[in-house]
């Protein structure tokens, strides 16, 4: 007996079940990716305000670290598109913010983050993220406590 329609059926059977697989959105931010995750980190609850000064599409996404789960050990908790001006609470402990912009129809990671190096009381991190190294396309400044700024 030939086993060439036993191989053919095969070969049919997993082309049909890659055809019917749900395809990953390319469109979806996939922040665990990126290299730079800038870490903030307090033992007090914090806000941040992240005010994207350009354009285009950003979001800022905030993770946590958990070597048990899944996404390389990341998950995302909250995930907010920063047009204009957001602000929010993150709980105490350590976060790792990503800054991502849309080009076309993908989501890419920002050049590395720049920090503000001035002291300014009560300030956590200030950081910028932008397309190119330097630029600062999205400020995101996190603060201690309820403090607005």
């Amino acid at each position: 007996m030939s086993r060439t329609p036993i191989i053919l059926f095969r070969v049919a059977l997993v082309s049909i079940l890659f055809a019917l697989a749900p395809r990953a959105d390319a469109s979806e931010p996939r922040p665990w990716l990126c290299r730079d995750k800038p870490t903030i980190s307090d033992n007090q609850p914090m806000t941040y305000v992240a005010e994207n000064r350009g354009s285009g599409a950003w979001v800022m996404t905030f993770m946590r670290f958990d070597p048990d789960s899944g996404h390389d050990g990341f998950t995302v908790v909250s995930s907010q598109d920063v047009a204009g001006r957001v602000q929010g609470t993150l709980d105490a402990g350590q976060w790792y913010a990503v800054g991502l912009y849309r080009d076309g129809s993908h989501w890419i990671c920002a050049a590395p983050a720049t920090e503000n190096s001035q002291y300014v009381h009560g300030v956590v991190r200030d950081l910028c993220y932008g397309e190119d190294p330097g630029s600062c396309d999205v400020k995101l400044t996190v603060s201690e406590g309820s403090a607005n700024h």
